[in-house]
């Protein structure tokens, strides 16, 4: 797959969207994907509902140490508008928001020559993704085809959907996509579609994000867990949650959980300090399971 044309133009009603909404680059990386053996890029939107829409529908605890609120403060006012009009711009339209995803997507393909990449669509938020239909119209198509050198499917389909095909009929083309999440999803049909799943656990008080996930531990889902450890220091061997005692996955090694074990494991993620952020130990306790895998809450006999 190489680029064709790089002054192919988008269609008249995604330019106007990119104009609208002054939207640059919607993938990005980080210091912990860039750890990770495959190459990943990330959808960073504006998380819960600090964009006036909620893209975050099982935000609990998680919400007052997001680390979106982290990072250097120079560039701290411009990264959070940046990931304002991405997301007003997919709550204005997400098929279109979603159709510029995919051109996005194509165009690291293209400069990764053929090597495998991974995507997260959810670095900041928790959209279903496997809902958000769209349809490709043949000046989309064609679009791609010049811009590309790539054919893709018309008609209506999601974002995984679309690529299951491209890398069906492509064998310079492949990508992964992944994402935690803390929503219910259909497992079976996400696994079907390529799209791997982890759940990530918000503490012991959050009864609604046992019952998720109970849900995806029955379904062989791993479920991502903060733990209140400091950098360097190891991970319990075996966590407790929803009744069980799991296996501890140190899941700071690598972001790209595509490669974890299957079945159900912990992800242990060391609690990273959101600097910048006031945020009690209380508040840290309710989130994190505590140095022997325990949550704040006793583990049951």
């Amino acid at each position: 797959m190489k680029t064709i044309n790089r002054r192919a133009s988008l269609p008249a009603d995604l330019k106007s969207m990119v104009s609208q909404y002054k939207l640059r680059e919607l993938l990005s990386t980080n210091p912990k994907t860039e750890k990770s053996e495959v190459q990943t890029y990330i959808l960073h939107l504006s998380p819960a509902d600090t964009s006036g829409v909620n893209v975050c529908a099982g935000a609990g605890n998680c919400k007052k140490i997001c680390l979106h609120f982290a990072g250097n403060p120079v560039h701290m006012t411009s990264k959070q508008a940046a990931r304002i009009r991405r997301t007003l711009a997919f709550a204005a339209d997400n098929q279109r928001f979603a159709l510029l995803l995919v051109v996005a997507i194509l165009d690291k393909i293209n400069k990764n020559k053929g090597e495998p990449i991974a995507i997260r669509l959810n670095g900041t938020s928790d959209i279903p993704w496997e809902n958000v239909d769209f349809a490709v119209s043949p000046e989309f198509a064609t679009f791609c085809r010049v811009k590309f050198g790539i054919l893709i499917p018309m008609g209506s389909n999601n974002i995984f959907g679309l690529f299951n095909v491209i890398m069906a009929n492509y064998s310079d083309v492949s990508v992964k996509f992944y994402d935690y999440t803390k929503i219910k999803r259909n497992w079976a049909e996400c696994k079907r579609l390529g799209y791997h799943l982890t759940v990530s656990y918000d503490g012991a008080d959050n009864i609604a994000n046992h019952k998720i996930v109970a849900s995806a531990l029955s379904a062989g889902v791993n479920i991502a867990a903060a733990f209140n450890i400091k950098k360097g220091r190891p991970l319990p061997p075996v966590a407790y949650i929803a009744n069980r005692g799991l296996r501890v996955v140190d899941g700071d090694l690598t972001d790209y959980r595509p490669g974890d074990p299957k079945g159900c494991s912990i992800i242990g993620l060391r609690f990273k300090l959101p600097h910048g952020i006031t945020y009690s130990a209380s508040e840290r306790d309710a989130f994190c399971l505590d140095g022997h895998g325990m949550t704040a809450a006793p583990r049951p006999a």
